[in-house]
């Protein structure tokens, strides 16, 4: 056979080869691009899940600090009725004084961390669990007192906590009033006292939360 033959041949051949790498070359392509896509895609996700990461924490923070006396009261049945049935202390009950009152500053000083939370971070889902704080504060004689008497301990929420103590604005007001003229108090507690009555009658806030929100930004 003749270069009039082999010519032809080779080209056709070369071109043949060409088709077949750029096949090659464009199925590499093809697999190094769904790669890249789903590299993408997972990245998105990653991305997703790292944004709402905070999120989830604040819920479980909520849910742990409104409920982690339940497990306290698992372990000691007898200390329930002062929280949940309105049962005061009295000499001979199986439950020291101590052990009420130490579980009602628990179970307050979980109440008041929910609503810093709530007021810092709008995102921290305390306002689908302020039914369990105003159940308890009304329910439960001892948490009254021990609010009472430890009011200075909660100088950002407790306002709040005496929203959801009372039913009406006359009962809350009744409440500072009270709080405004118990006897040991020095001049700055009771000038703060003073100014959370001045917030509560200057401001209609819709929800008890709102108001450790305004004390927040009265305060700084």
């Amino acid at each position: 056979m003749g270069s009039e033959f082999w010519i032809p041949a080779l080209g056709l051949t070369a071109t043949i080869l060409l088709v077949v790498v750029g096949l090659l070359n464009f199925s590499v392509f093809r697999r190094q691009l769904k790669l890249a896509r789903d590299q993408m895609e997972n990245a998105v996700r990653q991305l997703d899940l790292a944004r709402k990461q905070p999120d989830l924490y604040l819920i479980q923070r909520a849910i742990t600090e409104t409920s982690d006396h339940a497990r306290l009261l698992v372990e000691r049945p007898y200390l329930r009725p002062y929280f949940y049935n309105g049962a005061e202390w009295k000499e001979g009950d199986r439950a020291s004084r101590d052990e009420v009152l130490a579980m009602a500053e628990v179970m307050l000083n979980n109440f008041a961390s929910a609503l810093m939370h709530s007021a810092a971070f709008p995102e921290y889902p305390v306002r689908g669990i302020d039914r369990s704080i105003m159940f308890h504060l009304r329910n439960s004689p001892t948490l009254q007192q021990v609010l009472f008497e430890t009011f200075d301990r909660f100088p950002f929420t407790g306002l709040s906590l005496l929203c959801f103590k009372n039913e009406t604005r006359s009962e809350v007001e009744a409440d500072l009033n009270e709080l405004i003229g118990a006897a040991g108090l020095d001049d700055a507690e009771t000038r703060r006292r003073r100014e959370l009555l001045d917030i509560f009658r200057t401001s209609d806030a819709p929800s008890p939360i709102d108001y450790a929100v305004l004390t927040m930004q009265r305060r700084r």
